[in-house]
């Protein structure tokens, strides 16, 4: 999306226009180009070459250290950023012979230099390299990092890395204070530092400050770090050369070693029920697939293994080798000669770990005919880890000061340690998200730990806002076409919408658009083109939207989780839109999440992998035979440089028969499909059926009997956020809204939320909770609206149960 456009509402979410707000600011901000940075770091280099040529090699060997191997072959990639590196720090922070820098010499013995040139590299001198963690990514945007040491927080613009990065990666970078584009910049040299060497790097660069400030009582701060990038460089060397992976065990001390264990089925009519009946073996539910429980070496009950019935091949899968020989022993005992050992193999995690802290190239896929099935995969994982993570939040953490993080969140002290650890499971969260792996979310853990922050009395900016920002003449040419429509003799206001094939047919529209991605295609920070399709398909909606006056509801995230635990048991008629045309915002987390799994997999997505901010359902309809036709197009944003990403579902609604989601499809208009046909999005199948019914929950909501939305209006809200210094201000959206309360305490949905986390938890919940419903009118009620009964629990004390249901360690 990069830089809004002068009438665009500014970025900051003043409610300004952009030419009135921010961009005088930053134009003045703005002290040197891109090619002054450039052509100032090329003088550079020119005069050490010829002007310092045996300080350079003494700097070099300086930098590298005794008994480093330096002439290891790196790749080009790798071999860039050890480059920069030390380049910045030889000609930035290393003081020479003679005490000053080489940035400093060059300032002074260079008439050259223009005044350009000077301005960065005076800015460049004051810079230093840091260790951050990164706090928030907006793709295409910028970063928001955070010192390690001291916690001082600095939003960078960053629009390559920042599509790359994820959350909670730890960089050492060095910071110019103002860049090119007026706002903070990483230089070059940035240095990824894993997460298996940061127990080991933090407290080193510790020890290494308390040393330096012993010594140096006096010294500015700056110069500490000024002489960090030589200790930097050598961690992330050494990950390269000799990654250090930790011994890796199992709770009963074995060596973790991932195994997988092999039989034919002889006769699956008498291995079926053997399974079943074996006390140490669960089944998931009405899949082919048992979780192996038993003790462990300490006598606690602990999940052993899974075991995976498909076809003719009966698999089992343990973490380690004894583990595997006590499976096959329990399987040939139970199955006798109706299954019989083939094969076991065996995988050692610690290889791939090593490949992965290098960098090396990814092995070729492997035939997966016998793998679990993505959707079992994914649920086992995430039970996996929701039940480990909620027993974590009461065990003692040596990081924590052997706390428990529910206690260390409520100390002053700790509980910035605690926030770092709930950062870093966002990380790897982000992680599996761009690698299409099962994901398991965190954020839960703020709300959990009393560590959240204020709800916002406003929603971010909407899809229709984010692509009027990325287009001028956006909003213009929807008020036209919509004043156009409106003006026709047949226009209703409870009906009419702009028909696509007129609308693709307008010559203006035509103009537009092909202006559009002509301008695209010619803007430096464009990453790909795009279509005329696409673009259609969002002005689309924006047109339809602006005619029937931007009617949106702002669903509240505890109705919006309560409506997700309710049957959509309607039929069609009992579907009443309030307007032709209106909009759904969702902001709470289990409704991005269900977005953000199902966006991982759609390889031209340029969200894949990101984290979302704001979900934008413009909903309306149309008569088609004996029903009609819904249209739901779901806008994903993230709130970087992207514009939101937008899939197209049509549904299909028949009177008096109970409406049915079906198997949804996204749309070649959204999605860029060149052959016309319309494809699934993504690998897994219930993310966005599970959105669609919340959708489709929350218009049956809107539109029921007893429900009263609160105005909120930006001229009257202005509100207030707090955020760290340095942090990038958040910006709302400057339409007005219908937000829709929440009518459950969050006491009783955090309680539901606990019993959700785990299979045998789930199960209670549809043993004693009535899930909510929807009751029609009787015949002699006036209000012909239907009625919400909300979910409620009927079973006994929630949270005596909510601990029975994790005394099964995973």
């Amino acid at each position: 999306m990069g830089k809004p456009g002068r009438n665009a509402p500014c970025p900051c979410g003043s409610g300004l226009k952009y030419k009135r707000c921010c961009l005088p600011k930053a134009e003045a901000a703005r002290r040197f180009t891109q090619a002054d940075r450039r052509s100032a770091l090329d003088k550079l280099e020119r005069f050490s070459e010829e002007v310092l040529e045996g300080e350079d090699d003494a700097a070099f060997d300086e930098f590298w250290g005794e008994g480093v191997q330096k002439d290891v072959d790196l790749d080009e990639h790798w071999e860039q950023l050890s480059t920069g590196v030390f380049d910045g720090w030889f000609w930035f922070d290393r003081p020479l012979a003679d005490g000053r820098l080489v940035v400093e010499r060059l300032l002074a013995e260079d008439p050259s230099l223009t005044t350009g040139e000077r301005e960065y590299l005076t800015l460049a001198r004051a810079s230093c390299t840091r260790l951050w963690q990164v706090d928030d990514v907006r793709p295409g945007l910028s970063l928001t990092l955070r010192d390690v040491l001291d916690g001082s927080v600095v939003s960078v613009h960053e629009r390559l890395g920042s599509r790359q990065i994820a959350r909670a990666d730890m960089l050492a970078a060095r910071i110019i204070a103002c860049g090119a584009s007026g706002q903070p910049e990483m230089e070059a040299g940035v240095l990824p530092i894993p997460f298996l060497i940061r127990q080991a790097v933090v407290p080193q660069l510790e020890s290494h400050r308390e040393t330096f400030r012993r010594e140096n009582p006096r010294a500015p701060a700056d110069r500490f770090w000024k002489e960090m990038p030589p200790f930097f460089h050598s961690a992330w060397f050494r990950t390269l050369v000799d990654p250090p992976i930790p011994h890796l065990r199992n709770q009963d001390g074995d060596d973790i070693l991932f195994t997988r264990v092999h039989f034919d089925v002889r006769d699956a009519a008498r291995l079926g029920p053997a399974l079943e009946a074996a006390p140490p073996l669960e089944r998931d539910g009405q899949k082919a697939v048992w979780r192996w429980t038993g003790p462990n070496a300490s006598g606690e009950p602990v999940v052993l293994g899974h075991l995976k019935l498909r076809g003719a091949t009966l698999t089992l899968e343990a973490n380690s080798a004894k583990r595997g020989e006590r499976g096959r022993a329990l399987v040939e005992d139970l199955a006798g000669d109706a299954a019989v050992h083939r094969a076991t193999s065996h995988e050692d995690p610690t290889l791939s770990l090593k490949e992965e802290l290098r960098g090396g190239p990814k092995e070729e896929p492997v035939d997966q005919s016998d793998a679990i099935p993505p959707e079992i995969r994914e649920e086992l994982t995430l039970d996996h880890y929701a039940r480990h993570y909620r027993k974590w939040l009461d065990e003692k953490i040596p990081a924590l000061d052997e706390h428990t993080p529910r206690e260390a969140a409520k100390d002053p002290a700790l509980k910035s340690r605690v926030a770092g650890l709930i950062r870093d499971l966002e990380g790897f969260y982000q992680t599996s998200l761009k690698r299409n792996e099962p994901a398991f979310d965190p954020s839960w853990m703020w709300a959990d730990l009393g560590l959240e922050e204020a709800a916002p009395a406003r929603p971010p900016p909407l899809a229709h806002e984010r692509w009027a920002q990325a287009a001028p003449s956006w909003d213009e040419l929807c008020e036209r076409l919509a004043a156009a429509a409106r003006a026709a003799p047949s226009f209703d206001d409870s009906s009419s919408l702009v028909d696509r094939g007129d609308l693709d047919a307008d010559l203006e529209v035509r103009r537009f658009l092909r202006a559009e991605i002509e301008r695209e295609k010619a803007a430096p920070a464009a990453f790909a083109a795009t279509s005329e399709a696409v673009l259609a398909a969002r002005l689309f909606c924006a047109v339809n939207f602006e005619l029937h006056r931007r009617k949106t509801f702002w669903m509240d995230p505890t109705l919006a989780y309560m409506l997700v635990h309710t049957d959509l048991d309607v039929v069609g008629d009992d579907l009443r839109l309030p307007f032709a045309c209106f909009a759904i915002v969702f902001t709470d987390r289990h409704a991005l999440s269900l977005a953000e799994r199902h966006l991982a997999g759609a390889a031209d997505c340029p969200l894949a992998g990101q984290i979302l901010r704001v979900l934008t359902i413009y909903v309306s309809g149309e008569p088609h035979g004996d029903g009609r036709v819904l249209h739901l197009r779901v806008a994903a944003d993230a709130l970087g440089a992207d514009p939101p990403y937008l899939l197209e579902h049509d549904l299909p609604i028949t009177d008096g028969r109970p409406i049915e989601l079906g198997t949804p499809a996204a749309s070649p208009a959204a999605n860029g499909n060149r052959n016309g046909r319309e494809v699934a999005v993504g690998t897994r199948s219930r993310p966005l059926p599970a959105l669609l019914h919340l959708a489709l929950s929350a218009i049956l909501y809107a539109t029921s009997a007893g429900v009263e939305p609160q105005v909120r209006r930006p001229s009257t809200d202005r509100t207030k956020v707090l955020r760290a210094p340095g942090a990038p201000p958040p910006v709302f959206s400057s339409d007005e809204v219908f937000f829709l309360p929440g009518t459950i305490s969050i006491s009783e949905v955090r309680r539901m939320q606990e019993l959700e986390r785990v299979p045998s938890g789930r199960q209670l919940l549809h043993r004693f909770m009535v899930r909510g419903h929807w009751r029609r009118p009787a015949r002699s009620w006036k209000d012909r609206r239907n009625r919400w009964i909300k979910p409620h629990w009927k079973g006994p004390d929630v949270a005596a149960i909510i601990e029975r249901t994790y005394r099964l360690e995973p």
